[in-house]
């Protein structure tokens, strides 16, 4: 399979799980359409990509900034790389929804994050932890 078909279907896909966790964060599969489907499906197909390509890898690959740059020449490793972040992100934002539902943040607190976490994975989750320490920092007795 061309590496850009699976880039490209991955980009697309990935939404289904943001849309569901953006717009029906409550609704009784969401959690486990994100989890058992898109993040499933996601990391299926990057592990079929990492197994068939892995006669390239070396143990050495992520050792150094300049070994890495040479793994990702190839345009299947930075399709399967993409996918990891997806896949990674994804699970990142279901974990904001479960977690700020079950501390009973309002819906906004946990959803302004999510577009943060898509897009920037780290900060979105920096954005939820600051948030949660707010909460706690301001509400001592819900902690």
């Amino acid at each position: 399979m061309e590496p850009s078909i699976v880039f490209s279907f991955s980009n697309s896909f990935v939404l289904i799980g943001w849309i569901l966790l953006i717009f029906f964060p409550n609704w009784k599969y969401t959690a486990a359409l994100v989890l058992n489907g898109v993040i499933l499906i996601l990391s299926l197909i990057y592990s079929t990509l990492i197994l068939t390509t892995i006669q390239d890898f070396d143990v050495n690959s992520f050792s150094t900034l300049q070994n890495v740059k040479e793994l990702f020449q190839k345009d299947m490793a930075v399709a399967a790389g993409w996918i990891h972040y997806l896949a990674f992100d994804l699970f990142v934002g279901l974990y904001i929804v479960n977690k700020g539902k079950e501390l009973g943040f309002a819906r906004w607190q946990y959803t302004l994050c999510l577009p943060f976490t898509f897009m920037f994975g780290p900060i979105g989750l920096l954005m939820f932890l600051i948030t949660k320490w707010l909460k706690n920092r301001l509400n001592p007795e819900n902690s």
